[in-house]
């Protein structure tokens, strides 16, 4: 009877603990064989870090100076910029945003081609157009849509926007409330537009040689998904808690019974 009633017991936790397992392969996105290991990536061709370029559908914030800014004004919208400061929501009304031919459409400047141009490049090009107006004239360019998406074992998931020009992994990383306890820190994935394809790489963070790849700093729009760790799938965070005291309880109870 009393060994009847342990493996009854055995049984019983098994049960518990089988039930609190939730399988790995369910929970983890972006399943297959397309992503490629950073290391080899980088061996079989050297990738050079450059500036971002723009490319259709990017929201641009522009804005011509002058010595004189009352020369200017015709070419800026003063108070849209003013209620962007203070909403930037309203940045997609109020910025430029580049067609799908590659130009923007500028007051009194007309049809500019921007993509595949660096900012720089682009500030050039309008302060060319702006000279045949106003003299010894500038513009100032900026990303409007510069935000990285963080998603998976991280403690406050979503979309952040890039606070500088440049934002490495492990700042994306902490802005999300860093790694929870189940992350995966070995097979951090990258996922990159390149054109009209994606590009997706595995990144081990704990490898301090990925602060000499160019892959070390995100790029506006990428998204950085860290994967669970086996260990998830035990769902062992709530063990001590919830399974941990039913387990204890009716293992007492039995014992009771059977003594």
């Amino acid at each position: 009877m009393k060994l009847k009633s342990r493996f009854s017991l055995l049984y019983i936790l098994l049960l518990l603990v089988t039930v609190s397992c939730v399988p790995l392969k369910e929970s983890i996105y972006l399943q297959g064989d397309m992503a490629k290991r950073l290391e080899d990536i980088e061996g079989q061709y050297k990738i050079e870090k450059g500036d971002y370029l723009v490319k259709p559908g990017d929201l641009l914030y522009i804005r011509v100076t002058s010595l004189d800014d009352r020369s200017s004004a015709f070419l800026n919208n003063e108070s849209g910029y003013s209620s962007m400061a203070s909403n930037p929501m309203s940045a997609s009304l109020l910025g430029y945003r580049v067609g799908l031919d590659g130009a923007i459409d500028y007051p009194f400047l007309g049809k500019i081609y921007v993509a595949g141009l660096a900012l720089h490049e682009i500030a050039q090009k309008i302060e060319l157009a702006a000279s045949k107006y106003i003299d010894q004239s500038g513009a100032i360019v900026k990303l409007l849509n510069d935000h990285v998406t963080i998603m998976g074992e991280v403690r406050s998931p979503g979309r952040f926007l890039m606070n500088s020009e440049e934002i490495s992994i492990l700042e994306a990383v902490s802005l999300a409330g860093d790694m929870t306890d189940f992350a995966n820190r070995k097979t951090v994935r990258l996922i990159r537009k390149d054109g009209d394809t994606p590009q997706m790489l595995i990144i081990d963070t704990t490898d301090e040689k990925i602060m000499f790849s160019p892959y070390y700093y995100l790029k506006p729009g990428d998204i950085v998904y860290v994967e669970p760790r086996r260990l998830k799938q035990w769902n062992l965070s709530s063990i001590p808690v919830s399974l941990g005291a039913s387990v204890i309880s009716l293992a007492l109870v039995i014992y009771t019974l059977v003594k």
